[in-house]
């Protein structure tokens, strides 16, 4: 009997592991993943949860912790218009867009929160013929499958294509409702014919803010929405903050203008044509480390959340780990080459800390306080090839030249980009060139140093100019 005894068992502890809603992690009591031979049928079954009909289930339990219940008992039904052109962050003539493995997605607000478990009802009499229009539910997107250690359930967001007519939605998270128009078929997009407005039924509304529209009397009723979480939507920049953390933020206006401020300067160095805000979305836990770029730019609720709308810190200190995440939204392949992925978005860190927030040149981290020490690291034998180590590379330029020629560099790429196929030592050759001649300085040799194999044509084109020499450190030994 013993041996049929332990196969129950197994069979039981089995299915609860798998049970999606019998996981309910905490901040502080994580979900250890099973072992790895347990953990496909694991992740297959809350696959399985977050795709049933909306209708077929409730308000998971862990929902109430993260990302929060509705204790409010009113809904509202809203129409909301959108832009069905509306498809990327960025003009993508001439270039100028990143190479971005995450893509141009951009989401559009509605200014409505699902509440845990419900279904709400959406409405579309009509919708463009040549687009694709979802509803996306919940804004954290990051999945966690990948982590041993779960901080909260691992999927919390979900999406829903729309067809003409009644369409069910609904999370057992619950979450902020956002509009995602994607282009259907072709590759170059045509204009669409405007869909018409969409009406949501049963949504529970949730506090926002948009700059230039909305006042501080204004705000000081939609904050009390009952949604728990709330947006503030910047020209440049849409910050997603828990509502209970911006009671006594009496008027977003400064903390939105100042975030304008700092992604203006982000794009004003390549050059960037913004036709939609970039995103940060605090959470309770990541996919990957402290904080990572992409849509929404991801970090994590404690401390990030509060630096975000501490606005005399901002003014006052920057945030190095923000402006570096932005940074890598704004990376080209075309000047970030193997081993600079951590690097170059360090550029942006630095020209936001040094025009906003007012540090010295090449300063605003501690690992640059004193350059000769990474910059001797650099060029040891064999070399350092550390992000601070390699950026230091780059803070010489800045102090020789000031920021002049490497913004005008940098910009080049937007008005003649790089053919995709060109071959990397091309593209090392043609960053050489085109910050030589930006900078009226042969900087064959410099490069060269660096590792750049600067061909002979390189030479001579920058051969008129005068030689690049600058007082280098002895290598680190």
């Amino acid at each position: 009997m013993r041996p049929l005894l332990v196969l129950i068992l197994s069979f039981i502890l089995v299915g609860a592991a798998t049970n999606p809603e019998t996981i309910t992690p905490g901040a502080k009591m994580p979900f250890v993943q099973p072992t790895e031979a347990e953990r496909t049928a694991l992740h297959e079954a809350i696959k399985s949860y977050m795709a049933k009909e909306p209708g077929t289930f409730s308000a998971h339990p862990a929902a109430k912790d993260f990302p929060g219940e509705v204790t409010a008992k009113e809904r509202v039904n809203r129409t909301v218009s959108y832009d069905a052109n509306l498809l990327t962050r960025w003009d993508t003539a001439a270039g100028n867009a990143p190479n971005l493995a995450t893509g141009p997605e951009v989401w559009q607000e509605t200014g409505l929160y699902a509440a845990p478990g419900e279904v709400i009802v959406v409405n579309a009499t009509s919708l463009p013929s040549n687009r694709i229009v979802k509803i996306v539910v919940g804004g954290h997107r990051d999945s966690l499958f990948k982590l041993d250690k779960w901080n909260r359930f691992p999927l919390i967001s979900r999406s829903f294509e729309l067809k003409i007519g009644t369409n069910k939605i609904g999370n057992a998270f619950g979450g902020q409702l956002f509009i995602h128009v994607q282009n259907k078929g072709a590759k170059a997009p045509e204009k669409a014919v405007p869909g018409s407005p969409l009406q949501f039924t049963n949504a529970v509304a949730a506090p926002t803010y948009i700059l230039g529209k909305d006042t501080p009397e204004s705000w000081s009723k939609a904050k009390h929405e009952p949604a728990p979480w709330a947006t503030l939507v910047g020209k440049q920049v849409i910050l997603h903050i828990r509502t209970s953390e911006l009671k006594k933020l009496t008027d977003p206006k400064p903390l939105l203008e100042w975030w304008d401020k700092a992604m203006g300067l982000e794009d004003d160095l390549i050059a960037l044509k913004r036709l939609a805000p970039e995103r940060v979305m605090p959470d309770r836990q990541i996919s990957a480390g402290f904080m990572h770029s992409g849509y929404p730019f991801m970090c994590w609720i404690n401390p990030s959340e509060a630096d975000a709308i501490n606005l005399p810190k901002l003014i006052k200190e920057g945030n190095w780990g923000f402006f570096h995440e932005l940074g890598h939204n704004h990376q080209r392949k075309s000047w970030t080459f193997e081993g600079q992925t951590e690097v170059t978005c360090n550029l942006f860190s630095l020209y936001v800390m040094e025009k906003l927030v007012g540090k010295p040149p090449g300063q605003g981290h501690p690992a640059m306080a004193k350059l000769d020490e990474p910059l001797s690291k650099r060029l040891a034998t064999p070399p350092n090839l550390g992000p601070f180590e390699q950026l230091s590379t780059f803070v010489v330029l800045l102090r020789a030249h000031g920021w002049g020629p490497l913004r005008e560099a940098l910009r080049s790429y937007a008005t003649t980009p790089e053919k995709n196929e060109t071959p990397i030592p091309e593209l090392k050759n043609s960053f050489v060139l085109r910050y030589g001649h930006a900078a009226k300085a042969n900087v064959a040799d410099y490069f060269t140093r660096l590792g750049y194999p600067v061909t002979d044509s390189c030479r001579a084109a920058l051969k008129g100019y005068p030689a690049f020499s600058p007082t280098l450190p002895s290598p680190a030994k």
